[in-house]
Formats: C-alpha cells, sequence, structure tokens
C-alpha cells in the first residue's frame, strides 16, 4: 500500500470550539498512523507553539507526524526542531507593510520563526493571545526587526473588520505581487510570501516525503485553507467551513469539527 498525507487545519477542523481534540479523531489518526500513512498540521500557528499545544496528545510523538506552520511557510516533524523547509518574506518588503498596516491604525503581529512581535498593547492584542495562546514580545521600532526570519505579518481589527478588506483592496496593486493575502478569521488579515501558503507546504511536504499530490487529502474550514484545499488529490472542507472552501472542495464532510469530523476523513479516504 503507497503511503498517502493527511493534511489538516487546526482550529475549526481538527480543534473542537474549545480547542480541543476529540477521542474518536485522535483513534482514526492513530489507526492513520499505524498504516504508514503521514499526518500533517497544515496551520497558521507558530511550529514551536503548535508543538507545545500538542505535547499533551502522545498519539502525534511519531516520526510520519509533520508541522507546516505560519500558514505552510516553515515545515518540521514532529520529533525534531530541524527545519525541513522555510521560505521568509524579504525585510524590505516586510517593513514596507508593516509601515503601512501600522499607517492604518491596525493591529499589527509580525511572525519571525520563533518569535512574535507587535506594536500595540490593547484589547486586540489581548483577544489575540487568547485565541492563539501564545506570546508575544512588545517592540517600538520597525527596524528591530532587520534582523528577523519574518514569516507571516498580521492586521487585526475586531471592531471594524471591514477595514481590513478595504485595506486588502486598496493595497493590491502595491503589495498583491510580492504577498499572498487571506483571512484566516474575520478579524486576521494574513500576509505571506507570494508563491507561498498552506498550498505550497502541502507541495513541499510531498516533495520531500516523495508522495504524489494525488496521495494528498487536504481539511480545512477557512479562506486561507483554499490553496491546500484546491492543490489536494482529495479537497475537503468542513461542514461548518466557509462557501468560499466549499466551493473548491472535492468532498464536503457531513460532520462539523464539534463531532469529529477528521475520523469521517479518515474512515472514508484511509481506512
Amino acid at each position: 500500500m503507497s503511503s498517502k498525507i493527511l493534511a489538516v487545519d487546526m482550529d475549526g477542523t481538527l480543534f473542537d470550539d474549545d480547542k480541543n481534540i476529540s477521542k474518536e479523531n485522535l483513534e482514526a489518526i492513530t489507526k492513520l498512523l499505524d498504516a504508514g500513512h503521514v499526518f500533517a498540521f497544515d496551520t497558521g500557528r507558530p511550529n514551536n507553539a503548535l508543538k507545545k499545544i500538542l505535547s499533551i496528545y502522545d498519539e502525534f510523538k511519531r516520526d510520519n507526524v509533520y508541522m507546516l506552520g505560519y500558514q505552510g511557510v516553515v515545515g518540521t516533524s514532529m520529533l525534531s526542531d530541524d527545519v525541513l523547509f522555510g521560505d521568509y518574506i524579504d525585510i524590505d518588503n516586510a517593513l514596507e507593510l508593516v509601515q503601512a498596516i501600522l499607517n492604518k491604525g491596525f493591529t499589527c503581529i509580525v511572525f519571525d520563526n520563533g518569535c512574535i512581535y507587535t506594536f500595540n498593547d490593547n484589547h486586540f492584542v489581548e483577544s489575540y493571545k487568547q485565541v492563539s495562546r501564545e506570546k508575544l514580545i512588545y517592540i517600538t521600532d520597525i527596524d528591530e526587526l532587520k534582523d528577523k526570519h519574518i514569516t507571516k505579518i498580521m492586521a487585526v481589527d475586531y471592531d471594524h473588520p471591514e477595514n481590513l478588506q478595504a485595506f486588502k483592496d486598496d493595497t493590491a496593486d502595491i503589495f498583491d505581487d510580492r504577498f499572498e493575502s487571506f483571512f484566516s478569521h474575520y478579524a486576521f488579515l494574513e500576509f505571506v510570501k507570494r508563491g507561498t501558503g498552506k498550498g505550497d507546504g502541502i507541495k513541499k511536504l510531498a516533495e520531500y516525503l516523495n508522495i504524489p499530490l494525488t496521495n494528498v487529502v487536504a481539511c480545512g474550514d477557512e479562506r486561507n485553507d483554499i490553496s491546500m484545499v484546491d492543490i489536494a488529490g482529495v479537497g475537503v472542507a468542513m461542514s461548518n467551513g466557509r462557501e468560499e472552501l466549499k466551493e473548491v472542495a472535492d468532498y464536503v464532510t457531513e460532520k462539523d469539527n464539534n463531532n469529529s469530523g477528521i475520523a469521517e476523513v479518515i474512515y472514508k479516504f484511509f481506512l
């Protein structure tokens, strides 16, 4: 039997609304891994933060489990911190975008490979910290980012998310040739290097493991999952997912993230 890859998003996909993984999902994932298949987290979360979150689950401490963090930009294995691949934003491009975000008054969060930085100390940052369970470092000068390996940049506005869409539209002619931009949450507008993203992360992992993309199943729920659902041999949208994602998916689950939808996918396409 040839190996396949199951790549999954976290929030709204594998995680239930309380940020837990169900017993049914864990049992199905264990069977998948025992059968020799590969499991990959394809997520906006940083690799190191994800590893800490998953440390309570012994099921993932396997050599056929991988993390594609920062929206698929950095690939590592669960058992090692060695970077299998990483594609970072040009620092001049990063600083220009950060300044534009700050000029519009948005909260700006910048991700280095290993650290997270923000210029803001407000309720938006506190809300993000609660959602992400990650620590942020406060800085005051964008030049402090010059020596960083920046993986992604986020503009945040919980109160008026429509302003984020306007910013994305208004700056398209300035930034679209250098950045991929998408919403990972109604209040999170994220930017990664043009040509990267969750779909590219899957492609690079498949090449690393010498597994064809036709043997990849990818599952997600949000607009930032479109690239990975689109590139996979079988693209899956959760029943609780965005309509834009369902339109490009090959399969839409019957069960949602609160009812072990990933187990449904595993039993349908792997076991």
